[in-house]
């Protein structure tokens, strides 16, 4: 378990020129690494070691070796994770996989360090720089000492330490614990939870988070970005620069909020979402407007899945995923999947007649999907042919009565 907190030291100017020095010898540091890796196909730290190490302590003669070993070591992540997209993208599109940059590292960067060139001993924490080893006094915000203890076994195992826009020097400290021993609630309800861009969550029970409010704000920074952008001036500029980060900040507290909510629930012991980590918006290029591409480029549904997974982890609820694949064309009801019964945000099954929001209708189709594998763990779920319904025979008219969903679990 890993978390972090950012200080702002009060340094010198002699000592923010020495971390200034060292980011342009770390960055360079980065890239004599990877671009030896690349030329010679490999990622192997004692190879880069064996063959770098001189040549980088000719050219950054005052960076401290922990420095350059930190730096290595972020070359050989970097390159690792270049390797992986550059073969993935290679199967689908060659000639982009041959233009892919090769990772490289400003000299505005932030510098990676870990225990052997940072320390923290009470109020005082030192780090390495080309000149000397800074000394500073710092503070750590109370309510994150509360709630990360040393006495619970936390303990500082690194820091990113770079510079803000302002020229502020910012230390990142980052603590590690083992992960506790948390009994699973095995005792709890099974939930659905669908993902999309007009509600955010909706639940297999009704529950609706709505994203009006995050649409309203996309909206006006959209607005007031292509107004500054085309008006170009530079106090134009400088309102750019101002307003930066203040739409991505606010999803991700909307992102927190919600996360905190479902998290928080004592009858849950499973929270069912779609696996959306192979959607690609190229696919959606001829399939839908504008408009919604634009919509689903800024969508921010991993961000709150990653949020999702580790608080329900604390509280003993696991997270499952199933196939994406027909939840929002599915009836939950007789299990017919037919597109054209969804019309907006409302579904109206053809078949049975049965009528409910369609965020609740796919919210309880993810839900069913789960049951099912968990009642058959040696089969996968099959999905139902079109037009025919969960009994087997073909439907062909609409029942007289509208049905009500109603939530099924395990027996």
């Amino acid at each position: 378990m890993r978390r972090s907190v950012t200080v702002f030291p009060k340094l010198t100017d002699k000592e923010v020129s020495a971390i200034v020095e060292t980011r342009k010898q770390y960055a360079r540091t980065f890239n004599m690494s990877a671009e030896c890796l690349i030329n010679n196909s490999s990622t192997s730290k004692r190879f880069l070691h064996k063959v770098q190490y001189e040549r980088i302590k000719e050219e950054c003669p005052s960076l401290p070796t922990g420095l350059i070993q930190c730096a290595r070591d972020v070359a050989v992540e970097a390159v690792k994770a270049w390797n992986a997209k550059k073969a993935k993208l290679r199967q689908k599109h060659p000639k982009k996989a041959e233009r892919m940059k090769s990772p490289s590292m400003k000299e505005r960067c932030t510098m990676r360090y870990d225990v052997r060139t940072i320390t923290l001993r009470g109020s005082q924490l030192t780090f390495s720089t080309c000149d000397r080893r800074i000394r500073t006094i710092i503070s750590i915000p109370e309510f994150f000492s509360e709630r990360y203890p040393e006495t619970e076994g936390w303990k500082l195992k690194g820091a990113n330490i770079g510079m803000d826009r302002n020229g502020r020097v910012f230390v990142n400290l980052i603590y590690e614990c083992p992960d506790p021993v948390i009994e699973e609630n095995n005792d709890g309800k099974i939930v659905g939870l669908d993902r999309g861009v007009y509600n955010i969550v909706t639940t297999s029970e009704g529950v609706h988070y709505g994203a009006k409010d995050a649409r309203r704000v996309k909206r006006r920074y959209n607005h007031v970005r292509s107004e500054l952008q085309e008006k170009g001036t530079r106090s134009a500029k400088r309102r750019l620069m101002a307003i930066s980060g203040c739409e991505k900040r606010f999803v991700l507290d909307q992102n927190h909020c919600i996360s905190k909510k479902l998290a928080n629930a004592d009858d849950v012991s499973v929270y069912v979402l779609e696996d959306l980590s192979s959607m690609n918006m190229l696919k959606l290029k001829g399939k839908s407007n504008k408009t919604m591409r634009k919509w689903l480029s800024n969508w921010s549904y991993s961000d709150l899945e990653a949020k999702l997974s580790y608080k329900c982890q604390m509280n003993g609820i696991r997270v499952e995923f199933v196939d994406a694949r027909y939840t929002s064309q599915k009836c939950s009801v007789c299990k017919t999947i037919d597109k054209d019964s969804r019309k907006g945000n409302r579904y109206v099954c053809r078949h049975c007649g049965s009528r409910m929001h369609a965020d609740t209708n796919a919210a309880i189709n993810i839900r069913d999907s789960y049951i099912t594998r968990a009642l058959k763990p040696g089969q996968a779920a099959v999905n139902q042919p079109y037009g025919w319904s969960a009994t087997g025979r073909p439907e062909t008219e609409p029942v007289d009565k509208t049905l009500t969903s109603k939530p099924s679990g395990l027996p």
